[in-house]
C-alpha cells in the first residue's frame, strides 16, 4: 500500500479548555496543551484521577469504572512506571478519533540504512546483511505506509576515521592517526556542544554507489525517505534525530502527516541506527517495535542489552511472524470497549508471561 496524504489542524486558533481540544481535528498536534490542562497538581505526569478527567473528556458518552481507569493506565504507560508522561499521551492521542468512541491506528515500515557499504562495502556487516533483503521485500507491502532512511554524509564527515586523521574537525585528543571503531571526542562548534563520537571507515557517502540501497531492495515512487547524518559536523544514528538532539530530519512530521500511529524498524544496524529509531520513535510519541529477523547487528554481543533498553522504553521486539499476525489480526478502527478488550488480555497475557519468565528463572537457580 502506498501513503496516502492527511488533513494537518489549523494552528491558527488554539481552543482554550482540554475538552475543546481533544475534540479539535488533530489533537496529537496539542499534545503538551492538553497535558497541561489535565496535569493538575504540575507534576509533569498524569497519574490515575488526572487521567480519568481526560478520558472522560475525550469519550463524553462513556461510564469509566476504576477497573476501566487502571486498564487504560496501563495501556498507555508504556514505561509501566504507573503514570502518563506526554509522550504517553501524544501516542494516545494519535490513536484518538475525536468526537466518535473509537481508536484508530496505521501502521509504517522504517527501513533503515540497507545500502551498499553496511553490506558489502567498507562497513561491511559480519552477518550477511543482504538476507534481510528479501525478508523486508516479503513484509514491506502489509503496512500502510513505507519509510526508507539513508544514512547520507558529505565525503568530510566528523564520524569517519579518515577525515579526522586529516584534521578536518577539530577533537581534543592529541593522536595524529585514528583507526576505524576508536571513539573521540568532539570540540563544540557553533552547532552543538562537546560531544563524544565513535569514528568508521567513510561510509554512505552522498551520491555514492555505497550511499545507493541494496540493488534488490523494493523501493517504489510512494515511499517517504529521509536522510540522516548530512551535516559534516554531527553525526545521525537516528531516523529522527541526530545523535545530540540538535536537528530533526523531518521523519515526525511526515509519520504524522500520514496519520501514522504505529512505527515498525528494520535495518542495520539492529545494536545502532534501529535502535536508536525505536527508541526516538516511542520517545516522541510513536507506538515503537523492532523486527528481528528483519535486521542485523554490528555486534551479536551486544543483542541482549539492546532488547532490555527498547524493552526498558516501551518499544516491542517482534520477529518478522509475530509483526504480521499483529498487523493482519488488528482492526484499524476498534470501538473504546473492543480497545480495552484488546488491552485486557494483552496486560494479562504479559503478567502471565513475566510470572513465567520468574518460575523458569528460579528453576534455573535451582539446578
Amino acid at each position: 500500500m502506498g501513503c496516502n496524504e492527511s488533513t494537518q489542524v489549523s494552528s491558527d486558533v488554539v481552543p482554550d479548555s482540554g475538552k475543546s481540544m481533544l475534540q479539535s481535528g488533530k489533537p496529537h498536534f496539542l499534545a503538551e496543551k492538553i497535558f497541561e490542562k489535565y496535569d493538575h497538581n504540575q507534576n509533569g505526569l498524569l497519574e490515575a484521577s488526572e487521567l480519568a478527567a481526560l478520558m472522560k473528556d475525550a469519550f463524553p458518552g462513556e461510564t469509566f469504572t476504576e477497573q476501566d481507569q487502571q486498564l487504560m493506565l496501563q495501556s498507555f504507560d508504556f514505561d509501566q512506571n504507573g503514570s502518563i508522561g506526554v509522550n504517553e499521551l501524544r501516542a494516545f492521542l494519535r490513536l484518538y478519533v475525536p468526537g466518535q468512541s473509537m481508536i484508530k491506528t496505521k501502521t509504517a515500515l522504517i527501513i533503515i540504512d540497507v545500502q551498499n557499504d553496511f553490506i558489502t562495502g567498507t562497513l561491511a556487516n559480519p552477518y550477511k546483511a543482504a538476507e534481510i533483503v528479501p525478508i523486508i521485500n516479503n513484509i514491506r507491502d502489509k503496512f500502510d505506509c513505507v519509510c526508507i532512511s539513508y544514512d547520507w554524509h558529505p565525503f568530510e564527515h566528523c564520524s569517519f576515521a579518515e577525515s579526522v586523521s586529516a584534521g578536518k574537525f577539530p577533537i581534543k585528543e592529541k593522536v595524529e592517526k585514528f583507526a576505524p571503531f576508536t571513539p573521540i571526542t568532539l570540540v563544540a562548534d557553533k552547532d552543538r556542544p562537546e560531544h563524544s563520537q565513535m569514528l568508521y571507515p567513510r561510509h554512505a557517502v552522498m551520491d555514492s554507489e555505497g550511499g545507493k540501497c541494496h540493488a534488490d531492495l523494493v523501493v517504489k515512487d510512494q515511499d517517504l525517505r529521509v536522510y540522516k547524518g548530512t551535516k559534516p559536523n554531527i553525526d545521525s544514528y537516528s531516523a529522527f534525530f541526530d545523535n545530540i538532539k540538535a536537528n530533526d530530519t523531518g521523519l515526525t512530521a511526515m509519520l504524522e502527516k500520514e496519520g501514522v500511529t504505529d512505527v515498525y524498524c528494520c535495518g542495520l544496524v539492529t545494536d545502532i541506527c534501529v535502535k536508536s529509531t525505536a527508541l526516538h520513535g516511542a520517545e516522541v510519541g510513536f507506538n515503537a517495535y523492532v523486527i528481528e529477523d528483519a535486521s542485523k547487528p554490528l555486534d551479536q554481543n551486544n543483542i541482549e542489552p539492546t532488547k532490555k533498553a527498547l524493552a526498558e522504553a516501551g518499544v516491542g521486539w517482534l520477529t518478522c511472524k509475530e509483526a504480521l499476525a499483529k498487523i493482519e489480526s488488528g482492526k484499524k478502527e476498534l470501538t473504546l470497549r473492543e480497545y480495552m478488550s484488546q488491552a485486557k488480555k494483552s496486560v494479562y497475557a504479559k503478567r502471565v508471561h513475566s510470572e513465567l519468565e520468574g518460575t523458569l528463572s528460579s528453576h534455573a537457580a535451582k539446578k
